[in-house]
């Protein structure tokens, strides 16, 4: 029985131990997992930031010119557009006097070459009046514009 109270007596020393070491476990997996989420929150901020600079780059490349508007019947109109840029580009939307055109006939969605011209006929969303000027813009899918001035 002597011997049983004696290491009932020494525990004392084993215990802090081992406390010792499951707090130093705890704080070591905690620490390995903040570094772990740290790091897949950094990459994919930086996944989206190295987006964002290859679109700028991309529409930086991009040069688009509205080269001719004509009037078809009634509120019909045309816009050629020429690619002077070292990439090809989408139309993707005109205005006319910030109006965005909701009916297009053809054009819309085509993909220009580089050096090449596409026609986009569309129908006006404003009434087009002899003689008056607007302005009319064409937009590609990155966000490249030209604005071009056009008398009825």
């Amino acid at each position: 029985m002597q011997i049983s109270r004696s290491f009932l007596r020494n525990n004392r020393g084993i215990s802090e131990i081992i406390a010792s070491l499951l707090l130093l476990l705890i704080v070591s997996v905690a620490g390995a997992a903040l570094y772990s989420s740290s790091l897949s929150a950094f990459s994919s901020s930086s996944s989206t930031f190295q987006q964002q600079i290859d679109q700028r780059e991309e529409q930086a490349r991009e040069r688009l010119s509205i080269i001719a508007v004509w009037r078809g019947t009634a509120n019909q109109l045309n816009l050629t557009v020429l690619n002077y840029g070292k990439i090809e580009f989408t139309i993707d939307a005109v205005y006319i006097d910030g109006a965005k055109v909701s009916a297009y006939i053809s054009g819309r969605g085509e993909t220009v070459a580089k050096d090449g011209i596409v026609s986009v006929k569309f129908t006006s969303s404003i009434l087009i009046v002899v003689g008056r000027t607007y302005e009319i813009i064409a937009v590609s899918e990155r966000g490249s514009r030209d604005v071009a001035c056009w008398q009825a």
